[in-house]
């Protein structure tokens, strides 16, 4: 073997070209990833999926602080809280790859229209008395601003919950002066932690 034959045998050994001509004789056909459809359950399943379980912690909230006595008010309630379906159903409209996963965002909007729907059905109980209602209250908005400091945006339900705490004490001013200062404290608490995350959520966006 000539040496001009031998350096080629070692170039060719040595060189990654058999290995890049291995490859490509196995190649296969790429198949690009498809996110159609992916953003419209990601909001189901998160989105409504967590508005649903804080939704409905507010529901025994005002169950058993005896809100649901007042028809309008559980009426207010469901037609709040039907916001957030009405946007997952439109998004899941415009983004949606067949038919298949548009049934099942749609069953999954479904059943959350029918646990926030729950406060029509829970005014025609027997109503809990109103007694400890201010504390009850007032204690469940610290308990959604604790969350809040784990999911910032949970703070916008800790400030509906201390409004309507304090628009209950409105009507037993002489009463439970205790948990009207902790329905103030956890409005002020929950005010400047929405309003800190909304500044670096528009801070993110600008930049």
């Amino acid at each position: 073997m000539s040496s001009f034959t031998c350096c080629l045998w070692r170039f060719w050994r040595l060189s990654p070209l058999p290995a890049s001509i291995g490859l490509s004789l196995l190649a296969t056909p790429a198949m690009a990833f498809d996110s159609s459809g992916g953003t419209a359950s990601l909001f189901i399943i998160v989105g409504l999926g967590g508005f649903t379980l804080i939704n409905a912690l507010m529901q025994g909230l005002f169950f058993f602080a005896g809100q649901y006595r007042n028809p309008l008010f559980a009426k207010r309630h469901v037609l709040t809280a039907l916001i957030v379906p009405l946007l997952a159903f439109a998004l899941t409209l415009y983004d949606h790859r067949a038919w298949s996963d548009f049934a099942l965002n749609l069953g999954m909007i479904i059943v959350g229209v029918g646990l926030i729907l729950l406060p029509l059905q829970l005014r025609q109980l027997n109503q809990p008395s109103k007694q400890h209602a201010n504390w009850l209250l007032s204690l469940g908005g610290l308990f959604v601003l604790g969350i809040s400091y784990l999911l910032p945006p949970c703070a916008l339900f800790a400030i509906i919950l201390g409004h309507i705490a304090l628009a209950s004490h409105a009507k037993a001013p002489t009463k439970a002066l205790g948990a009207k200062l902790l329905s103030y404290l956890v409005l002020v608490a929950s005010y400047a932690l929405f309003g800190y995350w909304l500044y670096q959520l528009l801070s993110k966006l600008g930049a």
